[in-house]
This record gives C-alpha cells, structure tokens and sequence, in this order.
C-alpha cells in the first residue's frame, strides 16, 4: 500500500534480528540499460541514449576485463569514503533486449559507490572507433579514477537480484 507503483514485492520472509541486507549479501546483480540511435526515442526516455558512433561489440568485448577480483579504484567515487576498492566480479555481459535496447548487465560480490554508472561511463567510452576494448584492463591496473570514463546517470540502473546464500 505505501510503496510506490513502480516496486513490486513478490515474497517477503521473516529474518533473524541480526540479518543485514547490505552486509549480508554474496551476491548483487545490477543492470544498466541503454539503447543506441543517432535520435532521442521517447518510449526510452528513462534509458541511456547512446550514440551510433559507438560499437556495442566493443562494449562487449571490454566487459570481460571486469571479471575477477581486482582492485575497482578507477570506479569508484572520489568521496566514496572506503579504503578497500577490492572486490569479485563473477560476470559481466550486455545484454541484446532487441529494438536497439540493450542493458549492461553485472554480478559481483559487492559494487562500491558509483562503480556501475562509472564502469558504464567506461564502457561508452571504450566502444567509440578511436578507442580500444583491451583499454579497460589498463584503466583497471592504473587504479586512478581519472583514467576511467564518466559518472552515468544513475536513472538507467536497477538492482536486478540480491543472493543472500552460497
């Protein structure tokens, strides 16, 4: 009833006192959706516009840098206020929804603040002709926020699934 129209809750379990949804997750699942076209499209308006100078199969190819434990420094907000930028990426992948639509999507073991919107940024910026995919496992090691593409909007980006158990 106080939940707005757009959130949906399809279960809902009784936890133990000390359960954290944050903290005690081992898997989030994010997506980022955007779509490709030289014109703004208005039933996209929620989503990403990307121009059609940049090539989704170079998005696609940067994407499988992301997978690993590494060190997400060059993602992270500047005044993220966290001093540990390690985490686990499992996957990794854009997704082809049809009708020049298309979502990034993302599994990890934790994202620090900002780090889809600016891995997206990356990816945008990665994808144009001048550039190279292999780039993103550069941008990685140089650990420098500097390096990596910018802060997207944060509109586009849902929190696709939570898992809590191993």
């Amino acid at each position: 009833f106080f939940l707005p129209s757009e959130i949906c809750i399809k279960s809902a379990e009784k936890a133990s006192e000390d359960f954290d949804s944050r903290f005690t997750a081992k898997r989030k699942t994010y997506r980022y959706y955007f779509y490709v076209s030289r014109y703004e499209r208005p039933l996209y308006s929620r989503y990403l516009r990307v121009n059609d100078n940049v090539s989704v199969d170079k998005m696609k190819q940067a994407c499988k840098y992301l997978i690993g434990e590494h060190d997400f420094s060059s993602f992270v907000a500047r005044k993220s206020g966290k001093t540990n930028f390690v985490r686990n990426i499992y996957s990794a992948k854009i997704l082809d929804l049809g009708d020049s639509l298309f979502a990034f999507e993302v599994t990890g073991n934790g994202f620090l603040y900002n780090m889809v919107r600016i891995i997206m940024g990356t990816l945008v910026m990665l994808g144009k002709e001048d550039r190279n995919p292999e780039e993103m496992m550069h941008i990685i090691d140089a650990k420098n926020r500097a390096k990596a593409g910018k802060t997207m909007s944060g509109i586009p980006l849902y929190l696709q699934s939570v898992e809590y158990n191993d």
